[in-house]
């Protein structure tokens, strides 16, 4: 079980405060103290949180592995993502023919706060047995 920092809240001169955002536990609410910037850029992205119950002193120590979700990613130059490319598009397809569709693992992956993803697991990934389809 790891420790998170957790920072308080801080009055500044102007009267205005400066928070830190908090984490707690998926399954009964704790505070675990400070989110990390992994889960920042998750959030940002609009993608679940991780299951931090293995964090929590109460769930703990019955809490299982986290599961892996599977993401799809598409991957290809900005242009061709954005559409702005002048390549041809098959017919009822989102992007054109330079791109190409992948599935990771969300919870092994490593995901910047742009969107970018940083580093892929390959799905179906192999650091856990339990997968969710």
């Amino acid at each position: 079980m790891s420790i998170r920092t957790s920072t308080p809240d801080r009055t500044n001169p102007d009267g205005s405060t400066t928070i830190k955002m908090k984490r707690a536990c998926n399954g009964c609410g704790t505070h675990l103290g400070d989110v990390t910037e992994q889960e920042m850029a998750r959030g940002i992205n609009g993608l679940p949180l991780p299951d931090v119950r293995r964090e929590c002193p109460a769930c703990g120590p019955t809490a299982p592995e986290p599961r892996c979700l599977p993401l799809s990613t598409v991957d290809g130059d900005e242009a061709c993502l954005d559409g702005d490319c002048d390549h041809s598009i098959e017919p009822g397809a989102d992007y054109c023919t330079n791109t190409s569709t992948h599935t990771v693992c969300l919870t092994h992956s490593t995901i910047h706060s742009g969107g970018a993803i940083t580093h892929a697991e390959p799905w179906p990934c192999q650091h856990s047995k339990q997968t969710t389809p």
